[in-house]
C-alpha cells in the first residue's frame, strides 16, 4: 500500500522538477540534440561521392566535344588532319602512351583527350589509339598504387595523402568501405586517376583485385576514341594528307 503512494509521490515531484526548469534551458536541450543531429547528418554527406555532380559533368563534357568535333569537322577540317598528321609524325606511338602514362599516374588535372582526338584524325586506326591509350592508363594505375604505398612508408606520407585528397574528402571513405570496388568506381568518375590509384596504395586494397579494378578508366577512353573522328579502322583518307609513320 505504501509502495503505491511514494511511486505518485516521486512522479509529482519529477514533474514539479520539470515545470520549475527554465524554458530557455529546455529549450537549449533541445537545440543541441537538433544540432548534434544535423553535424552527424552533414558528415555522412562529407564522406558521400557527389554522384549527381559528376553525372552533371560526365554530360557536359561529352556533350561539349562533341560538339568541338562536329564544328571542327566542319570548318578546320584539313587544317586539323594536316595538324594530327605532323604531330604523330613527332612522337609516334610510344609517344603517345608516354603522355597518358604521365596523366593517368600524376595527380595532375589535365586530360589526354584532345591526343586521342589527333590520334584518329592522323588516320590511326581507332583500336590500335584504343589499345595503346588503355594500355598507358592501366600503366598508369599500377605505378599510383606503387606511389601510393610507398607513400605510406614515409614519415610525411599522412600530410601529403591528406593534401592530395583535401579537394575529395569522400575518396579515403569510399576506399575503405567498398576496397577494390572504390578504386573501379573512382577510376570511371571525372577526376584524376591517380588520385584513386595513390590512395588504394596507401590504403593497401587488396592488389588481386585492384588488377582488376584498374581496368575501369578503359570505357572513359573507349568513349572517346569512338567520339572522335573517322570511323572505325580508320575510315577514308584525306587525298591531301599522307598516313603518318607509326614510330614504334
Amino acid at each position: 500500500m505504501g509502495t503505491g503512494n511514494d511511486d505518485r509521490t516521486d512522479e509529482k515531484l519529477i514533474a514539479g522538477e520539470s515545470s520549475r526548469m527554465p524554458e530557455h534551458s529546455r529549450g537549449g536541450s533541445l537545440q543541441s540534440i537538433q544540432v548534434t543531429d544535423s553535424l552527424e547528418d552533414g558528415e555522412a554527406d562529407a564522406v558521400a561521392p557527389p554522384y549527381r555532380k559528376f553525372a552533371i559533368k560526365i554530360l557536359t563534357v561529352v556533350c561539349l566535344f562533341l560538339l568541338l568535333v562536329i564544328l571542327l569537322e566542319i570548318y578546320a577540317k584539313e587544317a586539323v588532319s594536316r595538324f594530327s598528321k605532323r604531330l604523330m609524325d613527332t612522337i609516334g606511338l610510344p609517344g603517345l602512351y608516354l603522355f597518358v602514362l604521365i596523366a593517368d599516374g600524376l595527380p595532375q588535372p589535365f586530360t589526354y583527350v584532345p591526343l586521342i582526338f589527333c590520334a584518329v584524325k592522323a588516320h590511326v586506326p581507332k583500336p590500335v589509339v584504343f589499345g595503346v591509350c588503355a594500355a598507358g592508363s592501366y600503366s598508369a594505375a599500377l605505378l599510383g598504387y606503387g606511389m601510393g604505398a610507398s607513400l605510406r612508408r614515409l614519415q610525411c606520407g599522412e600530410q601529403v595523402f591528406q593534401r592530395l585528397t583535401e579537394h575529395s574528402p569522400w575518396l579515403p571513405g569510399l576506399m575503405q568501405r567498398k576496397g577494390a570496388i572504390g578504386v573501379g568506381t573512382a577510376a570511371l568518375l571525372p577526376i584524376p586517376l591517380a588520385l584513386a590509384t595513390w590512395t588504394a596504395g596507401f590504403h593497401q586494397i587488396d592488389f588481386g583485385r585492384f588488377l582488376l579494378a584498374g581496368m575501369f578508366r578503359m570505357p572513359k577512353i573507349l568513349l572517346f576514341v569512338l567520339l572522335s573522328g573517322a570511323p572505325i579502322g580508320g575510315g577514308p583518307q584525306d587525298p591531301e594528307v599522307d598516313r603518318p609513320v607509326l614510330i614504334m
